[in-house]
């Protein structure tokens, strides 16, 4: 079947990540090593070209004959320095006679690149739209540096790299790496030079030339801290999105006991970007993250958590490079961790907690949804098919585990000791299980094969039983389909008339028990109450312990785990107790997710619930939950309710959410509230976004 089949399938849950017959992937064996590229590029932004003239340093590791650089779409392309074919995709150089091991040599190709269809943009004013920014941007992961660079494009090749780049004088131009040369010419263009000593895979190498606006950040270190964004963005929006940049360097120095190993950290927004980027030294950002007054109150925690990830990548990625996309999670499941770990040492553990229940949401939808997979594989279609939700937050949940295993102390000396010894190289999956094994003395091969080689989470059936006569309480844990040997460790909050206890039971391949003794009768039990292992729990707990959880639980995981049992079961006692118990929830995120939880729910007391709270909910952050969820209820009430929400006026994110829902009432009448709600500017996009979904 086609690509876009084959992905439509898999929403329905009927394929395999990667079709029978898909090849393995391996890293490339080159004999000759790309040590250095100079490249001199001349961009001209209006008429979206770029000239090129790139000088390669290559060196053989061994007798050498041909070397293929990557290369797609490039025209008139010239090489100096070795006999060459070009194809339009490859540029295949041979040497006659052979390069001998351990010889240099100089390529020299010169070319064009016109608009190309991937890896670097364009934007200027048009016909179409006369506002537009003008900017070129370089965006390529995870193969597109080909578009406009000819290079071996895989993240094990890494040259140290020299940018010469010409453009209108008038225009920022930053590239990976420090500036150390600037130059203007009587044409009207300046040059500006970049080098990076440091090894960059293509995939990492960035330029932009652009009309932008600056933000000084100060320094970090020594370490230049600047952000910037097309001309026209208030300087108050770089500050609110990057203002905490130099805090998050302090931190993750703190974490990995290393410095941060780059000369500048500079960040750019543009739009089109359609995410952020870690290029080495030079993040790039998609301007949807940049912060006005209003999305400061529902995002401001958001720009903060992508800041962390893309810095993160600074050690994990760009530091400690995978050795091919099949080890991808040691850069992407690392970061989404490393989110984790500055909420939990910026906001608190609860704050953490949440962060990873939203991790297993997002992972085992697409399990559930899509297909199951290990994190680790070579088996792939595309490169790019493998940063899914099995390797952000799948991987980050993996991360967790195993810090549950070994401990915090031997977890954090593991990570010190890993970029202490790898730093700079290239990494694979063992190298970091070598390490943390020695760090923390716990075989971990079985480990490893179980949660990073197997796909899926654990099923666990867990069940609790009193024996009043006895006052005695047996927690059983049975696996569900055992295959692999695991073994683990479940903790247990028990709720009793004398008080609230804690226990620990095994899990296995098979059934275990735990006997408490002398337990007053349970009003609660819950199992795993931090959510800290990757398991699906079954049970058949009644609505009575359901709702003291709900309610008392000492963890946010364990507050929302009940009250999402409480909405399944359905019955009217369910919701009474649901109700009571987000009355009183005193966290933001926990009552955010319940209100998404009775968006979901198909039942009149779901819709009531929501409607009573939305003028009861004051958290800018859980009243976006609040009207999205809302919106997936119809009725007259619902339609009125949204509409005096919008009136009394919302901040973007809330009125984005409070109009697709009024779109889903199906009332003409308030078509012409709509369609003028398309019509705003940025960066209230998501103004617009709202509307054109409820239209």
């Amino acid at each position: 079947m086609s690509r876009s089949e084959r992905q439509h399938a898999c929403a329905r849950g009927l394929g395999p990540f990667a079709p029978d017959g898909t090849a393995a992937h391996y890293p490339p064996d080159p004999a000759i090593e790309v040590a250095h590229l100079d490249l001199d590029l001349r961009v001209d932004v209006p008429a979206r070209t770029l000239v090129g003239d790139v000088t390669l340093h290559l060196r053989a590791r061994r007798t050498a004959t041909r070397l293929d650089l990557d290369a797609v779409d490039l025209r008139d392309v010239t090489v100096e320095g070795a006999g060459a074919a070009y194809d339009g995709r490859v540029i295949a150089l041979g040497f006659d006679p052979p390069l001998a091991a351990g010889e240099a040599r100089e390529i020299r190709v010169r070319y064009r690149a016109v608009e190309p269809s991937a890896g670097l943009s364009f934007s200027s004013p048009s016909d179409h739209d006369p506002s537009a920014p003008t900017f070129a941007v370089t965006d390529h992961e995870t193969e597109r540096a080909r578009h406009w660079l000819p290079t071996v494009d895989h993240p094990s090749v890494r040259p140290t790299l020299r940018f010469r780049i010409t453009a209108d004088a008038r225009f920022t131009v930053l590239a990976n790496g420090v500036e150390v040369a600037r130059s203007a010419h009587a044409d009207g263009t300046a040059t500006v030079e970049f080098r990076l000593d440091q090894p960059c895979p293509s995939y990492l190498t960035c330029f932009v030339v652009g009309d932008f606006v600056e933000f000084d950040g100060g320094q970090h270190g020594g370490v230049p801290i600047r952000a910037y964004a097309p001309r026209g963005t208030p300087p108050e929006a770089l500050a609110r999105t990057f203002q905490g940049t130099a805090s998050m360097l302090t931190f993750f120095e703190s974490k990995l006991g290393a410095s941060y190993p780059y000369p500048k950290y500079a960040q750019f927004a543009v739009p089109g970007i359609g995410g952020a980027m870690e290029n080495i030294s030079l993040v790039s950002w998609d301007d949807r993250f940049l912060l006005d007054d209003g999305l400061e109150l529902e995002e401001q925690d958001l720009a903060d958590i992508v800041n962390v990830h893309e810095m993160a990548h600074a050690w994990f990625g760009d530091h400690l490079t995978c050795r091919d996309a099949s080890h991808a999670w040691l850069k992407e499941s690392f970061a989404t961790y490393a989110e984790t770990l500055y909420l939990e040492d910026t906001v608190g553990s609860e704050a953490a907690e949440l962060d990873r229940l939203r991790c297993r949401d997002a992972y085992l939808a697409e399990h559930d949804d899509r297909y199951a997979r290990p994190l680790v594989t070579r088996v792939y279609e595309s490169s790019w098919d493998l940063f899914d939700a099995h390797l952000y937050p799948g991987g980050a949940l993996r991360l967790h585990m195993l810090r549950r295993l070994v401990g915090d102390e031997a977890f954090f000396e593991s990570l010190r000791a890993y970029v202490a010894r790898h730093g700079g190289g290239l990494v694979e999956t063992d190298d970091f299980r070598r390490v943390v094994e020695a760090t923390s003395h716990h075989a971990l091969e079985a480990w490893f094969d179980l949660w990073i080689r197997t796909p899926g989470p654990v099923e666990l059936d867990v069940t609790a039983a009193y024996d009043p006569a006895a006052r005695t309480l047996e927690l059983t844990t049975t696996r569900r389909k055992p295959s692999l040997e695991a073994t683990g460790r479940l903790a247990v909050w028990v709720d009793t008339e004398a008080g609230a206890r804690r226990a620990e039971v095994p899990f296995g391949t098979g059934r275990s028990t735990v006997v408490l003794a002398d337990v007053a009768a349970p009003r609660a039990v819950v199992f795993d109450p931090s959510g800290d292992v990757l398991a699906r729990l079954h049970h058949e707990f009644g609505t009575p312990w359901l709702a003291r959880a709900a309610a008392h639980a000492p963890t946010p995981y364990g507050r929302v785990d009940a009250v999402r049992r409480l909405v399944a079961s359905g019955t009217h006692a369910a919701y009474d107790a649901l109700e009571a118990a987000l009355a009183a929830e005193p966290s933001w995120g926990v009552r955010g997710l319940t209100y998404a939880a009775l968006g979901d729910a198909v039942h009149g007391r779901a819709r009531a619930c929501l409607l009573s709270h939305t003028t009861r909910e004051v958290e800018p952050r859980a009243r976006v939950e609040l009207l999205r969820a809302l919106g997936h209820h119809r009725g007259p009430d619902v339609a009125q309710a949204l509409r005096v929400a919008l009136d009394a006026g919302l901040p973007p994110r809330a009125r984005e959410a409070a109009l697709e829902g009024l779109g889903r009432q199906r009332d003409p009448s308030d078509l012409p509230r709509l369609v003028a709600a398309l019509d705003v500017a940025r960066p209230h996009v998501f103004t617009a976004a709202g509307a054109a979904r409820g239209l």
